[in-house]
């Protein structure tokens, strides 16, 4: 099977329903059983499901759903990671230039400049606003790097995720340096020269990481990974759940990777 389309919950549905030949009335049973069982949890329930029923099929391709407030100009196909966003010639380094910001590679993380001053990240002490914490480990400070591009899982139910409101105004770095530098307008600027977008990729299982403790390595276990988030969403919705929001699996790629043009389904404007 080539993907299941996680757009909707009942295209989810269906998905999922094809995948492991499971009926809608079988589906309905499988969640009263869930809901019925008192001495397993949801996920221990799934997990044991999947492994005695056996899952025969690999999926090729899982779809990510990115939430990126892009500014005007920028290649809405192209995804660079964050690095090649800040110290090669882009829209965002542009932007950030023009507000006196600049970035440099330094020794494995990336150097913050203002007005031409290189500014001491390390003094967690020297800074009164923005989360200095967030910027050391977006820039690189920590041993692992945070350069990647992320997204979601599932589409349905993002608006009302905590990180679509979030996102919705600018990009968190780009609200954390207007604070930690104390540049007035800078995220007013960037959104009045921005489009917010939900940007669907469709990409190759292989080239997925899922951003969890543990995550699954070969296309098989993502696989059933990702039913068993599948699964546990749809039982979610069945018994009417609130969790069903934020529980959104994270993916992404590793902290070097781009997103390749070939990879970009179409972006929505929201």
């Amino acid at each position: 099977m080539k993907y299941i389309d996680a757009t909707t919950q009942n295209s989810l549905k269906q998905g999922v329903m094809e995948l492991l030949g499971l009926s809608a009335g079988e589906m309905i049973q499988m969640f009263m059983s869930i809901y019925e069982d008192t001495e397993k949890e949801p996920w221990e329930w799934v997990r044991d499901f999947l492994s005695e029923l056996g899952v025969n099929e690999t999926l090729e391709y899982i779809q990510m759903f990115h939430l990126s407030r892009r500014l005007d100009g920028t290649d809405i196909q192209a995804n660079n990671n964050l690095e090649q966003l800040l110290v090669e010639d882009s829209p965002l380094s542009d932007f950030f230039k023009k507000h006196k910001v600049t970035f440099k590679p330094h020794e494995g993380h990336i150097d913050l400049y203002y007005k031409g001053e290189l500014q001491p990240l390390e003094d967690e002490f020297r800074y009164d606003g923005g989360n200095i914490y967030y910027l050391r480990s977006r820039l690189g400070y920590n041993k692992s790097q945070d350069y990647c591009v992320n997204g979601f899982a599932f589409r349905s139910y993002l608006e009302k995720n905590q990180y679509f409101s979030l996102l919705s105004c600018c990009p968190e770095l780009v609200g954390n340096i207007e604070s930690l530098l104390g540049i007035h307008g800078m995220s007013t600027d960037y959104y009045n020269n921005s489009q917010y977008y939900c940007i669907e990729y469709l990409i190759p299982m292989t080239d997925v990481i899922f951003d969890m403790g543990y995550p699954p390595e070969t296309d098989k276990e993502k696989t059933v990974e990702f039913l068993h988030q599948a699964i546990l969403r749809l039982y979610d919705e069945w018994r009417g759940s609130n969790f069903l929001c934020d529980d959104n699996l994270i993916l992404r790629l590793a902290d070097d990777a781009c997103i390749k043009s070939e990879w970009f389904v179409k972006a929505e404007e929201l």
